[in-house]
């Protein structure tokens, strides 16, 4: 029996979900190709080298886990629903994910800069909601919107396999401390 021919997006699709169950050493050159059940040839008839390969992964975590969870704001929204639809979005990614790519951008200062571009797409949609919402100039909002990310990121650190009712909870917790701080926030 002949075997499947792997994309190059099903060696992506491979990486991600090997980095996100077993971390880093997951996705080295000997480990996805034994996981893929394939030979380094299939590999390199995708990728010029293993670093390209961790680059796409990168790539595509940014899309997925970045690109699309801020295709979840409305534009047309309020600011609240925008901040609800966002953290809804957010609560949806991949947590061990998040920290296999971190961990590979230990290592490859080429993915490295793709994590540091991630955070900084991050931190301005959050920057802009809370400009929206409360009103705040730029680095006061900033400042806020890295407080919130810090936090987030923080999560993510400390407990990975969060229950989504826990996630929900401490989502509605900061969100209320924040308009009790910032004093808007209420819908009009």
């Amino acid at each position: 029996m002949t075997k499947r021919r792997f994309s190059k997006q099903d060696w992506v699709q491979l990486g991600l979900a090997e980095l996100s169950a077993k971390g880093a050493e997951a996705v080295k050159l000997e480990a996805i190709c034994t996981a893929a059940g394939l030979t380094r040839g299939s590999f390199y008839h995708h990728f010029a080298d293993h670093e390209a390969f961790l680059i796409a992964l990168a790539d595509t975590w940014f899309q997925t886990q970045t690109v699309d969870v801020a295709t979840a704001i409305d534009p047309a929204a309020d600011a609240v629903d925008q901040g609800a639809a966002l953290t809804s979005a957010a609560m949806a990614i991949d947590y061990r994910l998040e920290l296999g790519i971190r961990e590979v951008a230990r290592r490859l200062p080429a993915v490295n800069a793709i994590v540091q571009h991630t955070d900084q797409f991050r931190l301005d949609v959050i920057t802009d909601l809370y400009r929206k919402r409360y009103g705040l100039d730029a680095a006061t909002a900033r400042s806020f919107a890295y407080l919130e990310y810090a936090a987030f990121s923080g999560i993510i650190l400390l407990d990975p396999d969060m229950e989504p009712e826990r996630q929900k909870m401490l989502a509605a917790l900061y969100e209320a401390s924040m308009d009790k701080v910032l004093g808007a926030g209420a819908r009009p």
